[in-house]
């Protein structure tokens, strides 16, 4: 015990001042490496601990909308057969070619009236697209005048064609068929009837008779010019028409624009295509005429001329 109380009472440093530095350095050192581990064990520790796989948002440029919209309605109505046509050209081919929408009402009570109008509407369609627009109306002529051939005036349809071609519209017309336009929610009839009416309102306005007599004539509602006269007249755009980006046009046949009222029909048109043709039935049926017609109508909805991608 003696010798550990000598032991403990002596200096903790014995010998001369740079052997006390040597011992105090390495000390130091010896500190300094433990602590070096103790920081690389929790490094390696926190790698081992995965981050979550986060991706960043990636914000895509939205398709550009379609240049033009659109879709297309017909029933029977309370007829016994459908003599209602359309056709309407290829849709992916409208950057290069236009679209082209045909529609045509078999006249009834001739003979082969649904025929004549689907085969109107199909050779139509089927020569499109054509070089001039001026040789159209020349078509229909010929159209009208093989009919004719046929069927001695016995036969026919009308017909009303548009060609929308980038931001111009062109049309065909032949007697009762409409072709509507909505523009700023106003309702706008690009194409004039084909009708004894308005033969009887010009005489009547020449003296000949009262003008009321004009609109109850029996004959007032008849057409003037059909697809099956010997010689027809055309009605058509001789310079395009502008069409502006929202334009809204409707193609329809008599079942369409007889039955409803131009108001009904503008509140229709102010809808997206599809849900125009909806409401336009709709409101068809609702009307429940006893003697509804066949009806027909294409609906199309120019948006401008859209961004390539």
């Amino acid at each position: 015990m003696e010798g550990i109380f000598s032991w403990l009472n002596q200096t903790p440093f014995q010998g001369d001042f740079i052997q006390t530095w040597m011992l105090l350095a390495a000390g130091l050192g010896l500190i300094l490496v433990l602590i070096l581990i103790l920081v690389l064990m929790r490094k390696r520790k926190s790698n081992k601990i995965e981050e979550p796989n986060i991706e960043e948002p990636v914000t895509e440029k939205p398709d550009p909308p379609p240049v033009l919209e659109l879709a297309n309605l017909q029933g029977l109505g309370k007829r016994e057969e459908q003599q209602d046509a359309f056709g309407i050209s290829r849709m992916e081919r409208i950057e290069e070619d236009g679209l082209l929408a045909v529609l045509c009402d078999g006249m009834g009570g001739m003979a082969e009236g649904g025929m004549i109008a689907a085969e109107t509407a199909a050779e139509m369609v089927g020569m499109f697209p054509w070089e001039d627009d001026n040789a159209v109306p020349e078509w229909v002529r010929q159209r009208s005048s093989r009919v004719y051939q046929q069927f001695r005036g016995h036969g026919g349809t009308t017909l009303v064609a548009a060609l929308l071609r980038g931001q111009s519209l062109s049309f065909w017309c032949v007697g009762d068929s409409d072709l509507f336009l909505w523009r700023e929610c106003k309702l706008y009839a690009l194409n004039v009837r084909q009708e004894f009416k308005n033969d009887l309102v010009l005489r009547a306005l020449e003296g000949a008779f009262p003008v009321e007599e004009a609109f109850t004539d029996p004959q007032a509602g008849a057409l003037s010019e059909y697809i099956g006269k010997e010689d027809v007249k055309c009605d058509y755009t001789y310079v395009p028409f502008s069409l502006q980006p929202e334009d809204v046009l409707l193609l329809c046949s008599d079942g369409v624009s007889d039955t409803l009222t131009l108001k009904q029909i503008r509140e229709a048109m102010a809808l997206p295509p599809q849900a125009c043709c909806d409401k336009l039935e709709e409101e068809i049926l609702a009307a429940g005429s006893p003697n509804q017609d066949n009806y027909t109508a294409i609906v199309l909805k120019y948006h401008g001329k859209g961004e390539k991608k």
